[in-house]
């Protein structure tokens, strides 16, 4: 997945980018008419300047999948189990709620782990100077 974005700050070999919405996002809305965002990158590039970054899309599908599949498998097992134990909607909804919220230490941990390795860090493609 190319993106082109805006360098604002630069320092100590971290970037932060600012990328506006692909037009392919432009009817969805499901962020919340958020036009842009704001992105931390490994690099270095002079502030103001355009960077062409890429992020392999393979690597934003799994990081996808993990962020939304782990809490809602938790969420699910936690009504069953919830149901199984207490027979109860209410215990039920309860259990499946904080087993999703679980998900959350899950996830960082997760996220500890896979933060060091290089294949999920966007590489820097290109750095065009503002003109």
């Amino acid at each position: 997945m190319l993106r082109t974005g805006k360098v604002v700050s630069a320092s100590h070999g971290k970037l932060e980018v600012c990328f506006e919405r692909p037009e392919a996002c432009a009817h969805c809305k499901a962020c919340g008419e958020v036009h842009e965002s704001l992105v931390t990158i490994p690099g270095s590039a002079p502030v103001g300047s355009r960077i062409d970054v890429d992020m392999p899309e393979k690597q934003v599908l799994k990081a996808s999948a993990i962020a939304y599949v782990i809490p809602l498998l938790l969420l699910i097992g936690g009504i069953a189990a919830g149901q199984a134990l207490f027979h109860q909607e209410a215990l039920s909804a309860v259990c499946g709620l904080v087993c999703m919220g679980l998900s959350w230490f899950i996830l960082r941990l997760i996220d500890t782990k896979m933060r060091g390795k290089d294949i999920w860090q966007p590489k820097i493609l290109a750095v065009h100077e503002e003109e």
